[in-house]
């Protein structure tokens, strides 16, 4: 398949775009086989690589979240017919990425995000923790540029 099939539920890069066979499948029609990957990809999350959890929602919590369908775009990555990650674009057009920790540093990410913008073409934006040199280099090298540093208290 090809991302101009866009009544299609998996959308797929041409073979000359990628070293992996990379296949976008979208979370919100296969929620049910979704989840459960969702919450192991949460649960890998390191602190340096979260900007939106200080603690691990429960199962039923993360669930809840899921079925409200929050972003505009979200899907699981498969790599070569592997479960490997997943990558999300939000109402405000910014991109996030989780790989599973087994699947990390052998370019599933950044096919998966070039994947993405395609199908959703239009201007992107990127919350990264600072901390996360992989996840600031990935979207580095995608031509992304740093356009702030945001600063909290609690």
């Amino acid at each position: 398949m090809t991302t101009n099939e866009a009544d299609s539920e998996v959308y797929a890069l041409p073979k000359w775009w990628c070293e992996h066979n990379v296949q976008l499948l979208d979370v919100y029609s296969c929620a049910g086989t979704s989840v459960a990957l969702l919450y192991r990809l949460l649960s890998q999350r390191t602190h340096d690589q979260s900007i939106s959890h200080k603690t691990m929602p429960t199962f039923a919590e993360h669930l809840a979240f899921v079925c409200k369908e929050p972003y505009t775009a979200w899907y699981v990555i498969l790599g070569d017919d592997y479960q490997v990650g997943a990558v999300y674009l939000s109402k405000q057009r910014e991109i996030g990425i989780s790989i599973l920790d087994e699947f990390r540093h052998r370019g599933y990410g950044t096919q998966a995000v070039r994947l993405l913008m395609a199908r959703h073409p239009g201007k992107f934006l990127a919350n990264v923790n600072p901390a996360n040199a992989a996840s600031a280099n990935l979207f580095r090298h995608l031509g992304f540029g740093l356009i702030q540093h945001t600063y909290a208290r609690e």
